[in-house]
């Protein structure tokens, strides 16, 4: 007898009748649910007959079974002859009209939460497209600000040397700008110069985001001088986003200057002829030596004579050539009444002294005064 109170325990009694009567309820909504399908789709009973052998299975199964973790294999005989039995009530309870209200609730609040599902979706996917459209607020880019680290330099050609004064060469710097590495890119400003920082002109280069070096070239173009101040020193000299000046480099070497000496001499004279002139007018006759010095020459002075009488005699005079400068004029006269026995004017040009020695053509008016 002691046994059999132990086993029969008040509560243990009303906890199965409990767990029965929540298992009756849910297999009367599951027959409901059924019929109405049924009803709808013409289901054959062949079909209906799978289904709710599936169903009762997963009721006999997980169902009772995960209620209670607790419960013992004791107990578990006590339901199935009753879950058995709801089947076979189920099975009869197809032919009274089913009670659709309820399932059309459940179904209600399904369709209720699959719209619910949708809104919310569509309200992320416009959400996403707002903040990734131009303008839009993007999420806040990653990496470190932009700065200018270093800049190297080069320039071509890197030597001048053997070149002639006054070739006219173009000469290439390059800057090569270095940035941090994983920087968020950006633009970086800067002047640059070809004359040692005497002119400067500004410019500005973009690096993309990652992006840790980029080039800048600029170049210098003329006749190389023999004074030697071109191509001068080029560098850069950033401005933003930090401050930095580069190193400054030029070609090396120097252009070779020619040697200064007098080349040619070239004569011409004004008025050039003084056929029909009366003998005894008084003119001006212009005589113009124009001298020639070798090219890319250092510049000096040019001594010499000039005469208006064929060498009778002479005049001493001097003219001074700048560096690379290549010619230069001089003009000396005559002037006189014609003479009648045509001896004036007279054949003039010039004689070089220094730095060489040359001699010029002799030139004068043509005809004579009648």
């Amino acid at each position: 007898m002691a046994e059999q109170d132990e086993f029969f325990v008040p509560d243990d009694i009303d906890r199965q009748i409990e767990r029965l009567r929540q298992s009756r309820e849910g297999d009367r909504r599951d027959a409901e649910a059924m019929e109405f399908l049924r009803g709808y789709y013409q289901t054959d009973a062949k079909q209906e007959q799978e289904a709710l052998n599936r169903m009762w299975s997963r009721i006999a199964g997980p169902r009772h079974f995960a209620q209670n973790t607790q419960t013992s294999e004791k107990e578990l005989p006590m339901y199935h002859p009753d879950i058995h039995s709801q089947a076979g009530t189920l099975n009869s309870s197809r032919q009274s009209p089913p009670r659709r209200g309820g399932f059309r609730r459940r179904l209600n609040l399904l369709a209720a939460i699959v719209l619910l599902v949708v809104l919310v979706g569509s309200l992320t996917i416009v959400f996403a497209a707002l903040r990734n459209r131009p303008g839009g607020s993007a999420s806040p880019a990653t990496g470190v600000p932009l700065s200018v680290t270093s800049v190297s330099m080069s320039v071509t050609p890197g030597s001048i040397a053997g070149l002639a004064c006054g070739t006219n060469v173009t000469v290439t710097y390059t800057a090569l700008f270095h940035v941090r590495p994983n920087s968020v890119g950006g633009t970086v400003r800067f002047t640059y110069t070809t004359n040692n920082g005497r002119g400067s002109t500004p410019a500005s280069i973009t690096f993309n985001p990652g992006e840790t070096s980029k080039s800048y070239s600029f170049t210098w173009s003329g006749a190389l001088p023999t004074d030697h101040t071109a191509p001068g020193p080029g560098g850069v000299q950033v401005t933003s986003p930090n401050q930095l000046t580069s190193q400054m480099v030029a070609p090396a070497g120097q252009c070779t200057a020619g040697a200064f000496q007098v080349t040619s001499v070239t004569m011409a004279v004004n008025p050039a002829s003084i056929q029909g002139m009366a003998c005894g007018t008084s003119i001006t006759v212009t005589y113009i030596a124009t001298l020639h010095v070798a090219a890319n020459s250092p510049g000096g002075t040019v001594q010499f004579t000039y005469t208006t009488n064929n060498g009778r005699s002479s005049t001493q005079a001097s003219i001074t050539f700048s560096p690379g400068q290549t010619s230069r004029t001089y003009s000396f006269t005559w002037s006189g009444a014609l003479p009648a026995d045509h001896t004036y004017p007279g054949l003039g040009g010039i004689q070089v002294t220094a730095p060489n020695q040359l001699t010029s053509q002799m030139v004068k008016p043509g005809g004579q005064c009648s």
